[in-house]
């Protein structure tokens, strides 16, 4: 894991989302985290996630070695910080529990 590249890339695609415009103020972030070895701790990493505040799903695509753990962020201002700030955290935790990041994106409610 080299977090100098990950931030990067994230500030990289941050300002194509920006570019593209009509970005809302606020939003939740969702971030993928996939497993990197057949003993990660899936409920480990939603419990210390959860702890911290954040929701937790688990996918199963349609291959058996399709699977991702989705954490997402409470809403909250859409801006490279903010976004980096929870990104970072997480890819951390993640780290520990035997996940990688795979990758992020806004999610804003229709309410």
């Amino acid at each position: 894991m080299d977090l100098q590249d990950q931030r990067a890339e994230t500030e990289s695609v941050f300002r194509e989302i920006m570019a593209k415009g009509d970005v809302p103020a606020s939003a939740s972030v969702d971030f993928q985290f996939v497993p990197e070895t057949d003993d990660a701790d899936w409920d480990a990493l939603t419990d210390a996630a959860e702890a911290k505040g954040y929701e937790v799903a688990w996918y199963q695509g349609d291959d058996e070695d399709d699977t991702w753990i989705e954490i997402t962020a409470p809403e909250g201002p859409v801006t490279f910080e903010a976004i980096w700030a929870h990104e970072e955290r997480l890819t951390l935790l993640a780290a520990v529990h035997g996940f990688a990041a795979e990758g992020w994106g806004l999610y804003v409610s229709e309410a």
